[in-house]
């Protein structure tokens, strides 16, 4: 499979790594200096190797198995797939989009890494609209997996073959399907952070212990089973039981708990579609999260 990344910040770059160490067929584009993207690339490839992520030897062979330009045309003929990583200038991002679509026609998809514009506003005046999506990973792009897409006006086998891509190159896709300001993820840690803020001016803590708060116990939760599964794996039975078990101290509105079918239903599907690593019964997923804490636990100088 051959991706092209078209601009090659830390962002680009640290995608395009990713994919190289799995073996994909990647080129590089950007108007600056070759040898200057060369330098990005291998400060992603130092981090990583630095953080015992891999050995040299594996980073040099993936290094060596990119490819690196100055010729849009050269990096996105015969792509199954661009990544579109240019600073977030509308006019910039239009003009490119109609380059790579002239070039390719209607076969390649196009995702943007942007965080903030929407797939509507980035399609406007496209050839071909509906193969542009948001692909908005979440930095350090090189390191976590996440990759939201965002593409209500895309067809499902355009979505699906973003899904397949993104996997190929070890991330984890998520579907934000509709255009809402930060998309999913910014707006869940805005959401924390400007509570976390709000504690602080009400005078109920200070930062320090905010960021404690969130370390040491939820976020640590949270790495391993996410929010809602976490909170159904609070009581026996989840959802399903959890306001008449806790009664007002279950939420903020612990009344309505038990209206939402949607949720019952995709706590039980998230487990099911879990990796056996990650345990797919609430027996083994508790045991994977044990083990997971106590090793986060050990390098924050926490352990036992």
């Amino acid at each position: 499979m051959k991706i092209a990344f078209v601009g090659t910040g830390m962002i680009g770059s640290g995608l395009a790594v990713n994919a190289a160490l799995k073996g994909q067929d990647v080129v590089l584009y950007d108007v600056v200096d070759t040898e200057v993207v060369k330098g990005t690339v291998n400060k992603v490839f130092d981090i990583l190797v630095e953080a015992g992520a891999f050995d040299r030897a594996r980073a040099d062979e993936a290094f060596a198995n990119m490819s690196f330009t100055q010729d849009l045309a050269e990096a996105v003929k015969g792509a199954d797939f661009v990544q579109e990583c240019v600073p977030e200038k509308i006019e910039l991002k239009h003009s490119t989009y109609r380059n790579i679509q002239e070039i390719c026609g209607e076969d390649v998809i196009i995702a943007s890494s942007t965080s903030g514009m929407f797939p509507s506003k980035l399609s406007e005046g496209a050839l071909y609209p509906e193969k542009i999506i948001v692909g908005h990973p979440y930095n350090p792009s090189y390191l976590l997996p996440l990759i939201e897409i965002c593409g209500p006006h895309a067809s499902s086998e355009t979505l699906d073959k973003a899904c397949e891509v993104y996997k190929a190159m070890g991330k984890e896709p998520v579907i934000c399907k509709k255009e809402v300001t930060g998309f999913i993820v910014n707006s869940l840690s805005w959401g924390v952070m400007d509570d976390g803020i709000q504690k602080v001016l009400d005078g109920i803590c200070d930062v320090e212990d905010v960021d404690k708060a969130i370390m040491y116990g939820p976020g640590l939760r949270m790495a391993i089973t996410g929010q809602l599964l976490t909170m159904s794996m609070g009581v026996k039975g989840g959802f399903r039981v959890m306001a008449e078990k806790y009664g007002a101290t279950a939420a903020r509105r612990p009344e309505q708990i038990p209206h939402y079918p949607e949720i019952e239903d995709g706590v039980e599907a998230e487990i099911a579609n879990r990796s056996e690593v990650q345990g797919q019964n609430l027996d083994d997923i508790t045991k994977f999260r044990d083990k997971a804490f106590v090793e986060i636990l050990k390098l924050q100088g926490k352990g036992f």
